[in-house]
């Protein structure tokens, strides 16, 4: 996975690379040289700011990243119905708005701490797909794994 991350630290590592080679005007390098400080500061903010989580803490959001993976998947058309023409593009729509992703109070209450309103309807907690899928990221996005929704797609219709 290659990330805004690796693009800074590449270019932190190009511009002290031409440095080192010589390669930089000398009338340029004390610019250089800033930006290179500036950049190396950057990428200090960021990962200071990421969250370092535990590894208990890391389980559960795994737990929670796998089983919303699997509800996001099952309200999903699979590739087979929308290569065929057999998805609805309405109820695909319905689907992404309105809440239609049962959920555990646990992971509701997950879910307000990250900014996301779950709905309390007749069957339980729900969540829209689009919202469901926010959270799937985020969690996928802490613990390291894939965040792009369409690997949740099944292939075949069962």
């Amino acid at each position: 996975m290659y990330s805004q991350l690796d693009d800074l630290r590449e270019g932190i590592a190009s511009k002290e690379r031409a440095i080192a080679r010589g390669d930089i005007d000398p009338a340029s390098l004390p610019q250089m040289k800033q930006d290179i400080e500036k950049e190396t500061e950057r990428l200090e903010q960021i990962l200071d700011s990421k969250p370092i989580i535990s590894d208990k803490e890391k389980d559960e959001l795994k737990k929670v990243h796998k089983s919303l993976g699997m509800l996001i998947g099952d309200s999903m058309f699979s590739r087979d119905d929308m290569r065929n023409g057999r998805a609805d593009a309405h109820e695909e729509d319905r689907r992404n708005r309105q809440p239609c992703i049962k959920i555990s109070g646990e992971m509701a209450e997950l879910c307000i701490n990250n900014g996301i309103k779950p709905t309390e309807t007749k069957n339980g907690i729900e969540l829209s797909r689009n919202d469901a899928s926010r959270l799937w990221k985020m969690a996928g996005h802490t613990i390291g794994e894939p965040t792009n929704t369409e690997y949740l797609r099944k292939d075949k219709r069962r």
